[in-house]
């Protein structure tokens, strides 16, 4: 095997031993005449704990560790959106009333007036239907219901779906976060701008990890 063969291997395994990945948020203010209708045979609304304990993997994703997960969260104050067709939740997504929050990535403390959404997803079966539009059109009259004034999102540099979702409601980026990964090693660096729109970083409390570690 040549010396130029080896060499593009040692460079491909190199490759693969690091990440770089970069985020987008973006914020969308909520419009003072923000209502609401459902796609024709959905229905939306918040969901509670025992919402979550029902909801079916194949539609929602969420396995047994990601339902109770969900039940904590709600425990500490985030909130579920779900869309139902036929008494089955199709879709879910998460609110965060105080932080945006990505694991890994970034904390930052939210302003009382926003939202931060998180972590949706609609079932294959329901893929085309626009529910994760539907979704933040709800979030976004609720919140005009509650007298608050933005909502705050985020996607991956490459998650097409989510982008294209954000863009339909004319939400705007204001800063990027990128981060690389490589072996013993996590570095994320926030754009100024993004550091300027949430000035104040929140320290992880570790709760959700000491849930995890409880005995069943």
């Amino acid at each position: 095997m040549s010396v130029l063969v080896h060499a593009r291997k040692f460079l491909g395994r190199i490759r693969r031993r690091f990440a770089l990945d970069s985020y987008d948020v973006f914020v969308r203010a909520v419009p003072p005449d923000a209502g609401f209708a459902p796609p024709e045979g959905y229905e939306f609304r918040f969901g509670t704990a025992q919402d979550i304990q029902g909801c079916l993997q194949e539609h929602t994703e969420l396995d047994a560790r990601e339902r109770a997960e969900g039940v904590v969260r709600v425990g500490f104050g985030h909130r579920v959106v779900l869309g139902l067709h036929r008494d089955t939740v199709v879709f879910t997504m998460w609110v965060n009333p105080r932080c945006l929050n990505v694991p890994g990535l970034l904390k930052r403390a939210l302003a009382p007036h926003q939202w931060f959404i998180y972590k949706a997803f609609t079932s294959p079966a329901h893929r085309g239907r626009k529910l994760y539009e539907g979704g933040m059109r709800f979030v976004l009259a609720e919140m005009r219901q509650a007298g608050l004034s933005e909502l705050v999102g985020y996607a991956h540099v490459k998650k097409d779906v989510s982008r294209k979702g954000l863009a339909a409601l004319a939400f705007d980026s204001v800063g990027r976060a990128r981060q690389l990964v490589a072996p013993g090693l996590r570095v994320t660096c926030l754009s100024r701008a993004l550091r300027n729109r949430f000035p104040r970083e929140v320290r992880r409390s570790g709760a959700m990890q000491a849930e995890r570690r409880q005995p069943a």
